[in-house]
């Protein structure tokens, strides 16, 4: 019987970028409680506990307690998030999922208390147990692109809201299918990039002028789970299929443009000024991948953020809301990109 269980997340601010804390259902999606609680809270909701600072509500040093209750019955309090929805058979278990980017230094996971009654009980941490998730999700299935039969028509961003797959609230994703480039061309994709608040410190939201916390551009396998791409290189490392705002190169006019190759390709991109690597699956180059634009927790008025398009919307009303910030894709030669830049993959 879960009646009357509330579960106690007690820790530190960290010094970072961003950090959240969100409850999913047993389908690994966002809900909302009885009374309309949502189930995701970001750093600048968060009521410090007494004695202590908030560093993403105010100028104070990181390293304040903060305590988040999980329960049945949220009753529209501070820092609590619904337990899973009422109705959800027994044995079937929903997640608390806890989120810290780019962070200074070392930090702490939090404190677990299982609470029913008078009953207290600390429960251990452990380390995370999802390894087994492709096994469950089955052998994958690779979908071949078309590149022997000719260039693929090129993508389309759409609003998604990346139900089950254990979202971020506090995200908006526009992404697209693609089919893996023909031998000798890569995916171009360029936009205007939001501006983000910069380093791995803790600051107060909204900061300034930046119109977002953090973006980023992903490449994910399109099967299964839609794992990010992560590449073992010859030297030893990955090199992982997302690059961030802080990493992605901006021309003078703050705009993007992403390159999607193979690693072999790499070295070639990466001569080209203003244009960003991003990687191919080397496992699986010819299969069908999936691009994801992160951009996350936007400012009250950045009048052109994705958050302002309705989940589901197709690929033209995305454009419409966005402007300037939608993404174009396409397909090129690498040799036409080497020599026009990305002016000649794209039309104006």
């Amino acid at each position: 019987m879960r009646k009357h269980l509330a579960i106690e997340l007690d820790d530190r601010f960290p010094d970072a970028r961003y950090a959240s804390v969100a409850t999913y259902d047993a389908h690994r999606s966002s809900f909302t409680g009885p009374d309309g609680t949502p189930s995701a809270l970001t750093d600048h909701q968060l009521l410090p506990d007494r004695g202590s600072g908030n560093p993403y509500r105010q100028p104070v040093r990181p390293g304040g307690k903060f305590t988040v209750t999980v329960m049945d019955t949220p009753a529209g309090r501070p820092n609590v998030l619904p337990l899973v929805p009422a109705g959800t058979p027994e044995g079937v278990e929903g997640t608390a999922v806890y989120r810290i980017y780019l962070p200074h230094g070392t930090f702490r996971l939090p404190k677990v208390t299982f609470v029913q009654g008078r009953h207290r009980v600390r429960v251990g941490t452990c380390a995370d147990a999802l390894s087994s998730a492709a096994s469950a999700v089955g052998a994958p299935s690779w979908t071949t692109s078309s590149a022997g039969e000719g260039t693929p028509p090129p993508p389309a961003f759409s609003r998604s809201g990346g139900a089950g797959l254990y979202p971020n609230p506090g995200n908006a994703y526009p992404s697209t299918g693609f089919d893996a480039p023909p031998a000798g061309q890569v995916l171009v994709v360029r936009g205007k990039a939001p501006t983000a608040t910069a380093g791995d410190h803790a600051r107060p939201w909204p900061a300034g002028s930046a119109q977002v916390r953090y973006w980023s551009m992903c490449d994910n396998l399109w099967w299964g789970p839609g794992e990010v791409v992560a590449n073992p290189l010859p030297g030893g490392g990955v090199d992982p299929g997302c690059r961030a705002d802080f990493d992605t190169r901006l021309s003078p006019a703050g705009t993007y443009t992403y390159a999607v190759g193979t690693e072999e390709q790499r070295a070639a991109v990466e001569r080209v000024p203003g244009v960003t690597f991003l990687p191919l699956s080397s496992a699986a180059p010819t299969a069908r991948h999936l691009l994801i634009l992160r951009n996350m927790v936007a400012a009250p008025g950045f009048a052109e953020a994705i958050q302002r398009v309705p989940v589901g919307s197709g690929a033209a009303h995305t454009a419409e809301v966005i402007g300037a910030y939608y993404p174009k894709a396409g397909y090129c030669g690498l040799d036409v990109l080497a020599g026009s830049g990305p002016e000649g993959c794209l039309e104006s």
